[in-house]
């Protein structure tokens, strides 16, 4: 009975988790639009011709000093800032994604060349190097496909599967349907992982994303699919050959009776 009950609460907790993914990644849906009108509006930004009054839409690069610098630590959930003050005396108290190459190469007190858009300091440049800040607009859209890719095709399906559990609470372990649907889920978790692994190591563009996650996902949905149909008559036969195959190896190393 425990058991019985066990299935439906993993059920239950599974489906609340993929429900409430879903909703997040509607929002992050609805944000990509925007963030790519905004990749798109700064790599096409040109220089100030003086100093900007508001939030200009032109670039403006100014010198800074960097003070409190604080890289990764190794820690989960520890982020990576530093101070930037401006030749009027403006402290800008900036996050990073990374490192470097700049951040991680210099020390209190060293002076860099940062770039403003639209009000946010975007990137810093220094010794030859340019590094982008948290507030830089490159990597959004990126950032918002890859979870799209990673997460939206799994919440689907792992919603689908624990529905499906849910709808027999009664039986002890999960029908061969929804088991798996979910197994697809974890499936395509790990092409979208692969596909933004591969994009951002070779620096491809945007639309290479979801071109390289369509291969693995393909083949995992084939490969699920195909399990899916064998009937319980094949899988006991392919069980019986099996046991059979294993019977004889097992007879053949054997020591010969007299």
């Amino acid at each position: 009975m425990s058991h019985r009950y066990g299935g439906v609460g993993v059920a239950v907790v599974w489906l609340v988790g993929a429900v409430v993914g879903l909703a997040l990644l509607t929002v992050v849906s609805l944000e990509l639009p925007r963030a790519v009108e905004s990749e798109r509006a700064f790599k096409e930004a040109v220089p100030c011709r003086s100093v900007p009054e508001a939030d200009a839409d032109c670039l403006w690069r100014q010198p800074f000093t960097v003070s409190g610098i604080h890289l990764w630590s190794g820690r989960r959930g520890d982020d990576i800032h530093a101070t930037l003050t401006s030749e009027s005396g403006t402290a800008w108290r900036t996050g990073f994604r990374e490192d470097g190459p700049v951040l991680s190469a210099l020390g209190d007190g060293d002076r860099v060349t940062g770039t403003v858009w639209r009000g946010r300091l975007v990137r810093i440049a220094a010794k030859g190097d340019v590094q982008v800040t948290e507030a830089s607009p490159d990597a959004l859209p990126e950032d918002h496909v890859a979870m799209i890719l990673v997460c939206g095709p799994s919440c689907l399906l792992l919603a689908v599967a624990c529905a499906w559990r849910l709808r027999r609470p009664g039986e002890r372990a999960w029908r061969r349907g929804p088991k798996l649907t979910a197994a697809l889920a974890g499936a395509l978790a790990v092409a979208g992982v692969i596909a933004a692994v591969v994009t951002s190591g070779f620096a491809l563009p945007l639309w290479a994303m979801p071109a390289t996650w369509l291969a693995p996902a393909t083949l995992a949905t084939t490969l699920a699919i195909a399990v899916g149909r064998q009937t319980p008559g094949e899988r006991r036969a392919r069980e019986e050959r099996r046991g059979t195959a294993d019977q004889r190896a097992v007879d053949g190393d054997g020591p010969v009776s007299a």
